[in-house]
């Protein structure tokens, strides 16, 4: 009786740890992921032959990232704040988290794709500087705020 309880608790723990393994990476194609990046939304996703550009490393990209303050239109029924307010009169900056650095990341499918790219320090510091990588990424994160890259295998 008690080996039988053992039995099928063993059971259920070993489903359990299946189902949550099958709950990893999404392998998708450079050009799916360009077509629809807000379909990705807090999905961990893996893509190959990307290129981390690494010869100079910038805050400013062109779109698809968190805007600086004083852009962009003002919330109703709050004073608006001073600065442009039209949409693409101001560079929108990625705004790293802390402990994490901006990196480019180019798309083989769409050359003028740009998205926020962070990667953390620690992986940063690993990576040959002044140069162009290509590489396999697995990253998580959203199309407005950036994707935090968790993972890089260098190809």
């Amino acid at each position: 009786m008690i080996i039988n309880r053992f039995y099928c608790c063993m059971l259920g723990i070993s489903t359990f740890a299946g189902l949550a393994a099958a709950q990893g990476a999404m392998n998708v194609t450079a050009s799916e992921f360009v077509a629809r990046s807000g379909r990705f939304n807090g999905v961990t996703v893996v893509i190959s032959n990307l290129k981390i550009d690494l010869s100079a490393v910038s805050t400013t990209i062109p779109s698809g990232a968190v805007s600086p303050a004083g852009s962009g239109a003002p919330v109703p029924g709050s004073p608006a704040a001073p600065g442009p307010m039209s949409a693409g009169s101001s560079d929108i900056r990625c705004l790293p988290p802390r402990g994490f650095k901006t990196v480019k990341v180019g798309f083989p499918a769409d050359a003028n794709f740009t998205k926020c790219f962070f990667i953390a320090e620690a992986q940063y510091n690993a990576l040959p500087k002044g140069q162009t990588l290509n590489a396999q990424l697995t990253f998580k994160g959203d199309s407005n705020l950036g994707y935090v890259i968790t993972l890089f295998r260098l190809q």
